[in-house]
């Protein structure tokens, strides 16, 4: 499948222009720098579109590959019917994010592994400390039967490219969850205390070569609200 390779000065080339756009912001023929109109000669105006064409260039070059499938990132969202057809049938493969969220996604994940040494223990760092310190309390045992309250629900920052208004959550757990599309009940409990009966869903768990956090074990969600 083809990936979207993007060098560190490409990276750098659209990190700078979310920081110009933020200043210099967009407009007629000049720029906006504290709300007035710059020249569009100016040296900001300037470095905006230059910034600007190299961002093009960068998506440029990763779109020439045609995605083949997988989850990277695909072309276009996959409606609501066609995703429910494809995890009914227990293929993941078309499945994948949007470039501009894939992108980000790599980013992100790239800058957890350098400053906290994983993702892993960025989110058990920021975003589930609580969920997390439960697993050492007393009387907490791994091996025991799943319940409601082994769960925590979590929209999905980086959600694969779905149309329809669908809804990508991850559903993290305690203990551990077998790769596969079968939600165990407690999983079940745990999805209708959250949004109630009126919805579709869909769940599976990664096989673990497609999980990005493996240490911690989760599921994803799929809810399209049907009220």
């Amino acid at each position: 499948m083809a990936q979207l390779r993007v060098d560190t000065t490409s990276r750098a080339a659209l990190s700078s222009l979310s920081a110009v756009k933020m200043a210099a912001g967009g407009g007629g023929g000049g720029s906006r720098f504290n709300g007035l109109l710059t020249p569009p000669d100016s040296p900001l105006a300037l470095k905006a579109q230059q910034l600007k064409n190299k961002a093009s260039e960068v998506v440029a070059v990763a779109s020439e590959d045609e995605p083949k499938g997988g989850r990277e990132w695909i072309r276009h969202p996959v409606s609501w019917s066609q995703f429910k057809c494809y995890v009914d049938a227990q293929n993941l493969e078309p499945l994948g994010r949007s470039l501009e969220t894939h992108t980000t996604y790599e980013t992100v994940m790239e800058a957890n592994r350098k400053e906290y040494g994983s993702v892993a223990k960025y989110l058990t760092t920021h975003v589930l400390p609580d969920f997390i310190a439960s697993t050492t309390a007393t009387g907490f045992d791994p091996h025991s039967a799943l319940v409601a309250e082994d769960f925590e629900l979590h929209v999905n920052d980086f959600p694969y490219y779905l149309g329809d208004g669908v809804e990508h959550w991850v559903l993290w757990c305690r203990k551990r969850l077998s790769p596969g599309f079968a939600a165990p009940a407690a999983a079940v409990q745990a999805i209708h205390a959250k949004f109630g009966a009126n919805i579709e869903w869909r769940y599976f768990v990664n096989p673990v070569a497609k999980q990005s956090v493996p240490q911690l074990s989760h599921a994803h969600v799929f809810v399209k609200r049907t009220w």
